[in-house]
């Protein structure tokens, strides 16, 4: 079966709420502007722990996946959703001529300028790579880096 994966920004006009700190982290607190990601990932565990520790989210929900031979975790917070897929070590076909080893090309995410600069920093600050530069054309600031399976996320702000 061809598995697919879903990497939509899901922008939204929305008001950014005030979110609590998760006390197990240090990660920054920032608000996306609606976003979600699902990505094949090689250890679901420690995928768990990166995107918690990193990013500051919490489990939404785990379990067997229903559809597809799968055990997948939900992780929320901060107006966005990640879905991790671990296919208990299977490599399953891509789309086109991706390659076959399971991976996210790239998921976005938009946040505000100081939510920006707060994750760049902390991000920094935990060894994670994530260089900051300005993509005229789009009007942002951008950085992007990789979770610890090397998929490439990225985090952008208006250039203002």
């Amino acid at each position: 079966m061809k598995i697919t994966f879903l990497a939509a920004i899901l922008l939204s006009a929305s008001v950014a709420v005030a979110q609590s700190h998760h006390a197990l982290t240090e990660a920054p607190i920032f608000t996306a502007q609606g976003a979600f990601l699902a990505i094949v990932v090689t250890d679901l565990d420690a995928s768990v722990h990166w995107y918690e520790s990193r990013l500051g989210l919490h489990v939404v929900k785990r379990g067997k996946s229903t559809q597809v031979a799968a055990e997948t975790a939900v992780l929320g917070g901060h107006n966005l959703f990640v879905e991790l897929i671990y296919h208990k070590g299977k490599q399953l076909p891509r789309l086109d001529n991706e390659a076959s080893v399971p991976r996210l090309i790239k998921g976005g995410v938009i946040v505000p300028r100081k939510d920006f600069d707060a994750v760049a920093a902390y991000l920094k600050k935990c060894g994670t790579e994530a260089g900051v530069f300005k993509d005229k054309e789009m009007g942002v600031l951008s950085f992007l880096f990789k979770d610890n399976d090397g998929n490439l996320i990225q985090f952008f702000t208006l250039d203002q």
